[in-house]
């Protein structure tokens, strides 16, 4: 709900992030949504983003579809810190 989420407009996510996300989601579909994913709209909103990965062949349950794959990237990521 739009309302119940307003004193959050505008935050962004300080913290070091990995996006992942299936190249088949509908949300990774919607209308402007790769323009904002990959043209710095994302990253102006979330500054400490290190990486985005767009899974070829996968849809929105990611984890469930490519496990392994998605196991790698999220211990990769860990493994930095």
């Amino acid at each position: 709900n739009w309302e119940l989420l307003a004193p959050w407009s505008g935050a962004k996510i300080t913290i070091p992030t990995k996006f992942i996300v299936g190249e088949l989601d509908m949300v990774y579909n919607a209308p402007g949504a790769k323009d904002y994913i990959h043209k710095g709209g994302f990253k102006s909103d979330v500054p400490f983003l290190h990486d985005i990965i767009v899974v070829n062949g996968a849809g929105h349950f990611i984890n469930q579809e490519r496990p392994h794959e998605i196991s790698h990237h999220i211990l990769d990521f860990i493994k930095r810190f």
